[in-house]
């Protein structure tokens, strides 16, 4: 039976609610202070390392989206309360899979509102991988469960491989790394489309899978020349949504694919806790 002592969970929207129920009222150009003041700064652990390059919303972006977030609030809260009653199931769920079992170390979760950077994410938190939930981006409230599954195993396979020391645009380690967490979410949330599990159950990729699957000889041949790059103008094409130089009209994400593919190869003949444990030079 997985356990909840493999979770810690800290919940900052409350914090960043109450921070503007402050500014209500006030001009709006004084939010962006008081925002940093009394939610940034009072969580400075956690935002100096989401932060590292300084690159937080300019203030005259602030000006607009603080107030929009404002007239968002019980929306916020609600998102909040739903993906925190997701984590407790599914967080212990992963760290079963992948072998986990050290509560001394458990995944540290956050749930911020991070303005509007990404939905979830793994990032390095005190030194060790945590998950990271920005409630502005997740979908209807409950809907997130792939999402979670997925980028807790990345926090966990982070704590049986130390993959954040692999290179960050590693086109070999990423296939592996992003492969496996979607098939953890495959193998914990049976049922769903390979799309759903790739796309964390947003509809309507359908065509993108086809047309992966229409051209999947030109999109392996292009990654095996890839495959030992660590430079971020040959990892976008494969694995990010930007444009690139280098993609041409290459599905984007497709590397999400051929990853996938690629672990569930080795899923014929390896558990997921072996695939996990493995030394980038094993991947």
């Amino acid at each position: 039976m997985a356990s909840t002592e493999l979770l810690r969970t800290r919940d900052l929207v409350p914090d960043f609610l109450a921070c503007l129920d402050e500014c209500a009222g006030r001009p709006a150009t004084t939010w962006p202070e008081r925002w940093r003041s009394r939610y940034l700064d009072r969580h400075h652990d956690i935002f100096r390392s989401l932060d590292r390059e300084g690159d937080w919303s300019a203030a005259q972006d602030l000006v607009r989206i603080l107030p929009d977030l404002h007239r968002r609030a019980g929306d916020l809260a609600a998102r909040a309360k739903a993906v925190g009653a997701l984590l407790p199931a599914c967080v212990p769920t992963v760290c079963e899979a992948l072998g986990w079992s050290d509560a001394g170390d458990p995944v540290e979760c956050v749930v911020l509102v991070g303005l509007h950077r990404a939905n979830g994410w793994a990032g390095t938190l005190d030194g060790r991988y945590a998950l990271f939930l920005a409630v502005e981006e997740l979908g209807p409230p409950g809907d997130d469960r792939l999402l979670v599954l997925h980028e807790a195993a990345h926090v966990v396979h982070d704590r049986l491989a130390a993959i954040r020391d692999w290179p960050e645009h590693g086109v070999l380690n990423t296939l592996l790394v992003e492969g496996l967490a979607t098939q953890v979410s495959a193998e914990l949330d049976p049922g769903r489309s390979v799309e759903e599990y790739l796309w964390f159950g947003r509809p309507g990729y359908g065509p993108w899978l086809d047309e992966c699957r229409r051209r999947w000889p030109e999109i392996l041949g292009r990654i095996r020349v890839d495959l030992d790059a660590t430079d971020p103008p040959r990892h976008a094409p494969y694995f990010l949504m930007r444009d690139s130089p280098l993609a041409g009209n290459l599905p984007k994400r497709c590397g999400y694919l051929v990853g996938l593919a690629a672990v569930r190869r080795l899923r014929e003949q390896h558990s997921l806790a072996e695939i996990a444990s493995w030394p980038l030079a094993r991947a």
